[in-house]
């Protein structure tokens, strides 16, 4: 006879709450434990972040090559200005949309990686696969949000950013709270918008990060990615929360501990 006990309860946030701004925000506050969740989880968290990006590389070299034939023509252009050409933009703009939406449910299993060690939980490298039983959402998702920051770019580059802020929790709330594509996408838009601007300073910090790391050769690459998806799910919790559930086993009375307790995202 099966005597465990099941509750379900909710970490941080809420929907609700997430759509009318009740959820606090602190920058340095995220970054702190971020860079906590970073450095703790590093070990069991690098391989699958290393997986992603040779994924995202892989997908990037085929796109280039089936419309470049030769993509060593991207090098020469980085030497030779004048070698660039509209032709050589399109190749590197429409390389660059497929690697973001074909790896889109990898990235998916990334984030909710980072999600669970933002809720105190542990991971595994396989659990990178976890966002592939999300695929279709997710890609359809990821697809209108390039979209739409496509069409953004040509009007103003910073319409531009506030697109990829505005759905940043897009695919999380698919995975997480199972919301379909569209609906996830607004809204992730409604509880970015109640804060926009301490979300805003935080992912300008993050990508001034970045620069900093491509400029030692991308080595430090190693821990911004890391910290960067963990900032990611620790703002979703403090918005919308993690559902997880308490299971209580009864053990034999001879056992140490009468009771067990695991938690599961």
């Amino acid at each position: 006879m099966n005597n465990d006990i099941e509750k379900d309860f909710n970490l941080g946030g809420s929907v609700d709450r997430a759509i009318t701004g009740q959820y606090d925000l602190k920058a340095g506050e995220v970054f702190r434990e971020a860079w906590g969740c970073t450095v703790n989880n590093f070990l069991s968290f690098s391989p699958a972040i290393i997986a992603l990006m040779f994924v995202q590389l892989g997908i990037f070299y085929i796109a280039l090559k089936l419309q470049l034939g030769d993509p060593s023509i991207l090098f020469d252009a980085i030497t030779d200005p004048s070698v660039f050409s509209p032709d050589l933009a399109q190749a590197l703009f429409i390389a660059n949309f497929s690697y973001e939406v074909i790896s889109a449910p990898i990235y998916a299993g990334i984030s909710l990686m980072a999600m669970s060690h933002s809720a105190g939980l542990s991971t595994k490298s396989r659990h990178i696969g976890k966002g592939l039983q999300f695929t279709i959402p997710v890609i359809l998702a990821t697809l209108f949000s390039l979209m739409l920051q496509g069409v953004a770019s040509m009007i103003l580059p910073f319409v531009s950013f506030y697109i990829s802020l505005a759905f940043s929790n897009s695919i999380l709330l698919i995975c997480e709270k199972k919301i379909p594509p569209m609906q996830s996408l607004l809204l992730s838009l409604r509880a970015v918008n109640k804060k926009i601007f301490v979300i805003a300073g935080i992912y300008a910090m993050l990508t001034l990060m970045f620069i900093a790391a491509a400029m030692f050769y991308g080595i430090g690459l190693i821990f911004v990615l890391p910290f960067f998806f963990h900032v990611k799910g620790i703002l979703y919790r403090n918005m919308f929360g993690i559902k997880l559930k308490i299971v209580a086993s009864e053990r034999p009375k001879d056992d140490d501990d009468n009771n067990s307790q695991v938690f599961n995202a």
